[in-house]
């Protein structure tokens, strides 16, 4: 994985076309837009309750309703209990039995089964369905399903505001207004690339460095901070304004142009432009160093790092210089960000440093014994979570954020996670205070302007409350931050499910991973059902607990969780297992005729090679084939949903310092549950 300067790369989830997310970008109001002064998007969501009234279709467009039975319906039936696989076993008989002689009677299927405080159903009906049930006389009502105005499963989260993306970090700082320019901000990076979305007013490059690399990570900081509202792609927190590209280098573009010295070198340059322009300004660094515990030769180094940016922030009255707000992201090695971050640890100095929370206002951190910011590729490293500590003077989003990017040199935008997206929030903060409170004369100034707006949502980092930046101090409520880890699998965003593809078949002698964590809770309620039947359920328990490996009988098995937190929030995560009741597809993989099972050694570049692979107890596979050359991204550079149970690539002659992967699912129709297997071989080329 590429380092810059010991910054460590942030993690990108990517989907869509072409390999990055194909979304419609920047928030800005047509058609009744927001008014003056509010955030681009606001008279979307001033609207949302009236569009929420739509009823709930499926698929096919049939609307779901909810079929409430008469006051008296239900008497003349037993009370004895009724197993049903869909509702599980906890239900009223008399309710049940009533429920499945409707079912039979007007040929519905109930998505839904109330006993408890309502006595009914929930469906999807034809017209003819629901005249015919309003007509029985078991019946009581029969009612449009309609979407509940309830918080979503996170405080914030990403809004289509006509064709543009109004992300959930934007929102959570109060940011999306049009900038009005008169601040300019100098992102000390990788180099901003040729983004459609993102203003970039001047370029600089250090001694040895690209003026625009080909890893984009400045871009995405850049599109956090002034992404135009232009109803396409994304919108900044202060949409519009204007940037300065100062890269410091890009190991893909010039090997070790990535150097100490060219940060120090491009903090100058910032400098000397702020000096020129004639106002304050505001530099983002979304990289880290380590700071302490260095060799005597390294010492002099940060001591340098530390003076350039007291002197870069530092108003000079007889120069005229007016000075310069810097922030810096806290770090994703979840430590104390003193030692990875400027450490004067002063609370007006002009300097901020900022740590990186989660959509449900916790701080980004580790789950499950895994890592709170996951890599792009799949041999990325996982960072852990943002730093912490006296250092850190604010938080902002930083996990699972969306912003600009570029891939093969197209702009595109990709979902992402790290403390270097923390950073550019409260850059652009910065930039909007100073643009619109002329009181505000020096950094310092600033930054208590930034600290009177931190608000705290119930959240704790280090038991010690945390706090969030947003320029109305808006309040909000933290909710629990929940995952399930399942054979290696994240429960989030969307419940992990092994013995699927692209994951192995599960037989009863597979063993796999099964935990859950909850960060901001109290206490949790844990089910566990096999084929839609309750068989365990632990009420206010635990907020973590780990089965450790465990086996399963076939059968499909989920585990749900919900936890609430001291302030009465609540969240919840899901995982499941199939595990296969027939024989699984075998498959083998062959480099030059030998069988992988033991790993593949290195292989020259001077012999061209063949790679197979056979499979057994399959009737139908899909395989594809990835690589990534040196100082590139991974491409697919074979994809077949087709393939056949057997296949030979020969002669493959490769890349000196490639890698490549091979990998084939394939599924046994012909065996009860259909199971499924999957097998991968990588290649290493020098």
């Amino acid at each position: 994985m590429t380092r810059a300067i010991g910054k460590r790369m942030c993690a990108i989830v990517i989907g869509g076309v072409v390999g990055a997310a194909a979304l419609a970008g920047g928030a800005s109001a047509q058609n009744g837009g927001a008014a003056p002064g509010q955030p681009a998007g606001a008279a979307a969501l001033r609207q949302a309750p009236a569009a929420l009234q739509a009823p709930i279709r499926n698929e096919a467009g049939t609307i779901r309703y909810i079929v409430l039975f008469a006051d008296t319906a239900t008497q003349r039936y037993s009370a004895k209990a009724v197993s049903d696989p869909r509702f599980g076993a906890e239900h009223d008989g008399k309710v049940m039995r009533l429920l499945h002689e409707v079912e039979a009677a007007h040929r519905v299927a109930a998505t839904h089964a109330y006993s408890h405080t309502l006595q009914g159903f929930a469906a999807y009906l034809t017209e003819q369905q629901v005249t015919a049930l309003r007509r029985d006389p078991r019946i009581k009502s029969v009612s449009p399903d309609i979407q509940a105005e309830a918080s979503a499963s996170a405080v914030w989260t990403d809004v289509q505001v006509g064709a543009s993306t109004l992300p959930w970090g934007v929102q959570a700082v109060g940011g999306s207004a049009a900038s009005t320019g008169a601040t300019t901000v100098y992102v000390i990076d990788s180099g901003i690339a040729n983004h459609v979305d993102v203003p970039v007013s001047a370029r600089w490059n250090a001694p040895g460095a690209c003026a625009i690399g080909k890893y984009p990570h400045a871009t995405f900081v850049a599109g956090i901070i002034a992404a135009k509202n232009d109803n396409a792609g994304v919108t900044g927190v202060n949409a519009g304004a204007k940037l300065v590209s100062l890269a410091y280098g890009d190991p893909t573009c010039a090997v070790g142009s990535n150097s100490f010295a060219n940060v120090i070198a491009a903090l100058d340059e910032a400098k000397r432009r702020i000096l020129a322009e004639g106002r304050m300004g505001v530099v983002n660094l979304s990289s880290n160093f380590q700071m302490v515990n260095l060799t005597p030769d390294r010492m002099p180094l940060v001591a340098a790092f530390q003076k350039s940016v007291r002197t870069l922030i530092a108003p000079d009255s007889a120069s005229g210089y007016r000075g310069a707000v810097f922030v810096q992201s806290a770090g994703n090695r979840y430590n104390d960000a003193c030692f990875y971050s400027f450490n004067d640890k002063l609370p007006s100095d002009g300097a901020l440093v900022v740590g990186a929370i989660d959509s449900n206002g916790q701080p980004a951190q580790p789950l499950n014994g895994s890592g709170a910011f996951a890599p792009l590729d799949p041999k990325g490293v996982t960072e852990m979570g943002s730093n912490f500590g006296a250092c850190v003077d604010a938080w902002a989003p930083g996990k699972n954020v969306r912003s600009t990017w570029m891939n093969s040199y197209a702009s595109t935008y990709v979902v992402s996670s790290g403390t270097s997206w923390a950073a550019p929030h409260v850059s652009a903060l910065a930039a909007r205070l100073i643009e619109t409170t002329p009181t505000l004369r020096t950094p310092g100034e600033v930054e208590n302007a930034i600290r009177a707006r931190l608000v705290s949502g119930g959240a704790l980092t280090q038991g010690t409350p945390l706090r969030v930046a947003s320029i109305a101090g808006a309040a909000h409520k933290a909710k629990p931050t929940v995952e399930f880890k399942i054979g290696g699998q994240r429960s989030s965003p969307n419940p992990a499910m092994l013995g699927v593809a692209p994951n192995p078949a599960l037989t009863a002698a597979t063993p796999f991973e099964l935990r859950y964590e909850a960060l901001g809770a109290q206490s949790c309620d844990m089910r566990a059902y096999v084929d839609g039947n309750l068989v365990e359920q632990k009420l206010a328990g635990p907020t973590s607990f780990n089965w450790g490996s465990v086996t399963r009988a076939p059968g499909v098995h989920r585990w749900d969780v919900d936890c609430r937190s001291a302030n009465g929030e609540t969240n919840s995560a899901s995982a499941s297992a199939r595990v296969a009741r027939g024989l699984e597809p075998v498959i083998t993989f062959s480099v030059d005729g030998v069988p992988t099972t033991n790993g593949v050694p290195p292989v020259s570049t001077s012999v061209p090679v063949t790679v197979s692979y056979q499979v057994t107890n399959a009737t139908s596979c899909t395989a594809e084939a990835y690589r990534r050359l040196p100082v590139e991204f991974f491409e697919t550079w074979y994809d077949n949903k087709n393939a056949p149970t057997s296949m030979r690539w020969a002669p493959l002659k490769l890349v000196s310092g490639g890698e490549y992967y091979w990998r084939v699912v394939c599924v046994n129709r012909n065996a009860p549950g259909a199971p499924e297997s999957q097998e991968s071989v990588g290649l290493q080329a020098f």
